[in-house]
């Protein structure tokens, strides 16, 4: 054989494995569609009450991935202590807790802050009562989630 047609042999050769190798490329692309954004909800909310709250539910893998934690509020006398990280304050400066309406399920309720204990405590002098769970860990996200924001826009 020639060598201008062993030449035309290698070009040939490289160009069908080019096109195999791209071939292959390619057909892995189709392999996974990515999922829509509407196919996960981590939370679903409940009709909002009169004064616009709404019940929030997670699912498992969304509380345990926001690390969601719960705590019971502590008497002090006639007063309510909670963590300050409990607190959640809206765009009008009013101050909420989320209380554990069922498990996994989220009610936010307002309350009044009576004063600072210390860096990560507040007295409250309204809010649920004594022994009630509500969220130490977490409570933005939920309020997140009741505002609508939760990842799917």
């Amino acid at each position: 054989m020639s060598r201008s047609g062993r030449r035309d042999r290698l070009v040939v050769l490289r160009i069908g494995l080019a096109g195999v190798t791209l071939g292959f490329a390619l057909s892995g692309c189709n392999e996974i569609e990515p999922a829509p954004a509407s196919s996960y909800h981590p939370a679903e909310l409940s009709s909002p009450d009169p004064q616009g709250v709404r019940e929030v539910s997670f699912t498992e893998d969304a509380a345990r991935r926001v690390g969601l934690r719960t705590s019971r509020v502590i008497a002090s006398g006639p007063d309510l202590v909670v963590p300050y990280a409990a607190l959640i304050y809206d765009k009008q400066g009013k101050s909420w807790v989320y209380s554990v309406s069922r498990p996994l399920t989220y009610l936010r309720v307002s309350v009044v802050v009576k004063e600072e204990v210390d860096e990560d405590s507040m007295v409250l002098s309204a809010g649920p009562p004594a022994f009630f769970f509500f969220i130490t860990t977490g409570a933005t996200e939920v309020y997140g989630a009741e505002l609508g924001m939760d990842g799917n826009h």
